[in-house]
């Protein structure tokens, strides 16, 4: 997700990418597209200008990166769940043997 603000108070119009920001409002660039938007010499006029914003900008990931980080995140957590059931398992035993 890409949010931007207008910070003015009027309407900005960006007709070469087909859409408009009324005042003080915000807009998600990703729903005209990324590379678009990264490529719009206007867009990045009116962000240096001030006339916008960036609210949010979050790191774009394909489907192949994205199952990547899923799955090493998968195997931390069973990793410390099992850690978690031996430390578990090692004080029950060490109680009933007291």
């Amino acid at each position: 997700m890409w949010t931007i603000a207008n910070q003015l108070k009027g309407t900005i119009k960006f007709p070469g990418l087909g859409f408009e920001i009324p005042p003080q409002a915000e807009f998600d660039l990703d729903t005209i597209g990324r590379e678009k938007a990264e490529a719009s010499a206007q867009l990045k006029l009116a962000l240096d200008s001030g006339y916008l914003s960036t609210v949010r900008k979050t790191m774009m990931l394909d489907e192949s990166e994205l199952q990547k980080i899923i799955e090493s995140r998968i195997q931390s957590i069973k990793a410390n769940l099992v850690s978690e059931i031996g430390e578990l398992y090692k004080e029950k035993s060490t109680a009933a043997s007291a």
